[in-house]
């Protein structure tokens, strides 16, 4: 008897062994994430008392729980899943956060809503579709920019609660968890922001017939500008670039081919009139350039005139001067005697008195030949 009971006692105090070692709770592993420069977060409670729990039902609540960290742990507490007893212990449960961080991304985000597939932020035709006046239904493309600044981070959070959307990702070490892939602020421009766009973009074309509606681009963003900014602005986001994006792509292509026929038709009496204009400056040109060479010929004419006209009055002035006599001579003997060579004339004409006459021609020696 004594030995069953020895055996009884040591296979119980096994058994406890094992069951101790086997019921004990799972490590309460701390949890911490990181703020990014670009983030803003908010750290809310998840319990407490019906007394004392934080009601998120202004932007000002929501910004007393803004936290100036940039590293938060998230605290624990241990939730019992299964009743428990003295073989099993209590170690059917779970370890659960009390508390929950918002982040708010304050990076400004763009979004390029146009008709060609192959351009835009989402690659698809994402044009504002509006009418004119008189019923021509076209789409255009707009370019906005918004961001949330560190002031408004709270009003934002308040005003747009919605979880970003998320994909499930897993990690070097095989773990699967939870990424966000955009951001709040890029959800209210896929949604509330662009069907504001649509709004005001077919409101203000309906007011225009097409043939004025195309120089009514600049009227239609002012117009834009005017509601989205200040409308957004008291709803936390900043709204810094609105623009339109392309042209306009008319639901009726034949719109188009007449808009282009006009636009050639157009173009070209430009053209022809340019062409006109440049020939007529050219011709002016030449003309001018005719005047300048004939008055240049003019004055050279005149120059060699007056040249001429000096030489002769003074050659009129010096014939009854005799200095100037006695100089031609010698000019004109030095010039016979340049082209004398060397032998004496063969005839001798003899002049009269007068030198006016010929009285006899002679003829002279000629030197003996050897």
């Amino acid at each position: 008897m004594r030995t069953r009971q020895a055996i009884f006692g040591v296979v119980l105090l096994v058994v406890s062994m094992f069951g101790g070692c086997t019921c004990v709770r799972p490590f309460d592993v701390p949890e911490y994430i990181e703020i990014a420069p670009n983030e803003t977060a908010f750290l809310v409670p998840l319990e407490g008392d019906v007394g004392t729990q934080v009601k998120l039902d202004s932007a000002e609540k929501v910004a007393e729980m803004k936290v100036a960290t940039k590293r938060v742990q998230i605290t624990h507490r241990w939730k019992q899943t299964g009743r428990s007893w003295w073989l099993f212990g209590n170690d059917r449960g779970q370890w659960i956060g009390t508390v929950r961080l918002i982040r708010v991304n304050r990076s400004p985000v763009t979004r390029e809503w146009t008709t060609e597939a192959k351009t835009g932020t989402a690659k698809n035709d994402e044009g504002i579709w509006a009418e004119s006046r008189d019923s021509v239904g076209f789409s255009t493309g707009f370019s906005v920019t918004a961001m949330v600044t560190e002031a408004d981070a709270a009003l934002f959070l308040y005003r747009y609660p919605q979880e970003p959307p998320t994909e499930s990702v897993k990690d070097e070490d095989g773990k699967e968890r939870v990424v966000a892939t955009g951001s709040r602020l890029a959800r209210v421009m896929d949604k509330e922001i662009r069907a504001r766009v649509q709004s005001i973009v077919a409101e203000t074309a309906a007011a225009y017939d097409m043939s004025d509606l195309r120089g009514k681009k600049t009227e239609i963003v002012q117009a834009l500008r005017k509601d989205i900014i200040p409308f957004f602005a008291v709803r936390g986001i900043t709204i810094t670039i609105v623009g339109m994006f392309g042209g306009l792509a008319y639901e009726n292509p034949k719109v188009q081919t007449s808009i282009d026929g006009v636009f050639i038709a157009q173009r070209e009496k430009e053209v022809t009139k340019a062409i006109l204009e440049a020939q007529r400056d050219k011709n002016a040109q030449i003309e001018m350039e005719a005047k300048a060479i004939a008055n240049k010929e003019r004055e050279v004419a005149r120059g060699i005139a007056d040249g001429k006209r000096a030489v002769l009055q003074v050659a009129k002035e010096a014939a009854s001067d005799p200095v100037f006599l006695e100089l031609r001579k010698l000019e004109v003997e030095e010039a016979r005697i340049q082209k004398w060579d060397g032998k004496y004339p063969e005839y001798l004409m003899q002049m009269g008195s007068s030198g006016s006459m010929l009285t006899l021609m002679l003829n002279m020696p000629v030197k003996a030949q050897k």
